[in-house]
């Protein structure tokens, strides 16, 4: 796939829209397409990796393993969505695991030069921390509701949520 239409792309989504041209560029100078077939392990808890990714078509879910329980679904990340947050912060372990659900279309960013572009240009920094922030704050209020569902028993649940 051609940086133009990794740029298309970025135009499109959910985590990039409204970012300026110039920053669009540069973010796709530094992504490149990938693709994971139905039930693809993108990546494991723990693993080390220095990609991010946008999906942009399929589904993936974060998986965590929970004592007692298994391995659980936190989330599923659809379209236009980041994955893999974490490689953007030392020491760039995943806290999750990510499995597609379906094949799945991806843009994948060096969170390295990610990193090194939000140093450069602190306008896109600002842009993507910020919505990095976003993102992890709803990822741990998923975690925060998933380990609620499992933990709590129904009769206290049913009472705070009203």
């Amino acid at each position: 796939m051609t940086s133009d239409i990794v740029l298309e792309a970025l135009q499109s989504m959910e985590f990039t829209q409204d970012l300026e041209p110039k920053q669009l560029e540069k973010l796709a100078s530094i992504a490149t397409y990938v693709t994971f077939s139905e039930g693809a392990t993108i990546f494991r808890e723990g693993d080390t990796s220095e990609l991010v990714y946008l999906i942009m078509e399929g589904e993936v879910s974060l998986l965590t393993q929970v004592p007692g329980h298994g391995q659980v679904t936190i989330l599923t990340i659809e379209p236009g969505q980041l994955l893999g947050w974490s490689s953007l912060f030392p020491p760039q372990k995943k806290t999750a695991g990510a499995q597609t659900n379906a094949p799945t279309k991806a843009i994948a960013i060096n969170a390295v030069q990610l990193h090194e572009l939000c140093t450069d240009d602190h306008d896109i920094g600002f842009e993507i921390m910020s919505r990095v922030a976003q993102v992890i704050s709803n990822r741990l209020s998923a975690a925060r509701d998933l380990l609620l569902d499992m933990f709590e028993p129904s009769k206290e649940k049913k009472q705070r949520r009203k």
